[in-house]
């Protein structure tokens, strides 16, 4: 069950505050990290090109290359979507740059919607 959280105006939400949805934190790193946007897409060119500071990124892609994205994006963290799970250096990776990873069984699409229910 998803409920609806107020936040207070000029206020981000933080990575921890999503973890109430059915999502899977996999690497042990400080999930204080405010999300100011929510990006959506594959193509990594087209996502350095148009991601923001502070997003959290919504993902299929799961090789080491999508954490120089989000560390050179100052990405809030990486949720692979549709149970897809990277490999154990891309883990290592941003557990090292301390960059949360996350991992929904469920669509882009449909944790979008849920994160908009949240609040964000």
């Amino acid at each position: 069950m998803i409920r609806y959280v107020e936040s207070r105006e000029g206020e981000n939400m933080k990575v921890n505050q999503i973890l109430q949805l059915p999502l899977e934190l996999i690497n042990d790193v400080n999930c204080e990290e405010e999300i100011r946007d929510v990006y959506i897409g594959d193509l990594l060119s087209v996502v350095m090109a148009h991601g923001k500071e502070g997003a959290l990124w919504l993902t299929v892609q799961k090789h080491l290359n999508v954490v120089a994205v989000a560390e050179l994006l100052d990405f809030a963290g990486i949720v692979f979507v549709q149970g897809s799970y990277p490999d154990e250096e891309t883990i290592q990776k941003a557990t090292e740059l301390q960059i949360p990873l996350l991992v929904s069984s469920k669509d882009a699409f449909a944790l979008a919607k849920d994160l908009i229910m949240l609040g964000l």
